[in-house]
């Protein structure tokens, strides 16, 4: 059944903290200009923290491995990382993280599909004897 919520009263706890987002560092908000690498790390760690839960859940989901979901997210952090972008809301940032995680999650699982079929495929080398 489709549900759809017209009152903030009615919303998921999880789902009602859609203010806007306004990190701060310190006293003072951060801007786009003049932002510093350690400031644009720190957003980035706590934007990140906060999706950790949701990115591994989906991971559990598409994997079915708790270690490997672990690993995707990982994998998810380390491409992230690489140039963390500016948005203007919590919201779309996690939708760019949730993108990234399901493409790291269908490389692992294409490594472990490639992996197991080339496997099966190999022949022993001695055979046991029959007796």
């Amino acid at each position: 059944m489709l549900m759809t919520y017209t009152s903030p009263e009615l919303l998921p706890p999880a789902s009602r903290s859609v203010e806007p987002f306004d990190v701060r560092i310190g006293s003072r908000p951060l801007k786009p200009d003049g932002e510093s690498s350690d400031d644009i790390q720190s957003i980035f760690e706590l934007q990140f923290s906060r999706s950790c839960e949701l990115l591994h859940f989906i991971a559990r989901r598409i994997l079915s491995c708790a270690h490997e979901a672990e690993e995707a997210v990982k994998n998810c952090r380390a491409t992230a990382s690489r140039n963390p972008p500016r948005f203007s809301s919590e919201g779309a940032f996690r939708s760019w993280l949730v993108r990234i995680l399901i493409d790291e999650a269908t490389l692992l699982l294409r490594t472990k599909q490639s992996n197991s079929t080339a496997s099966s495929r190999q022949v022993p080398e001695h055979l046991p004897e029959a007796h």
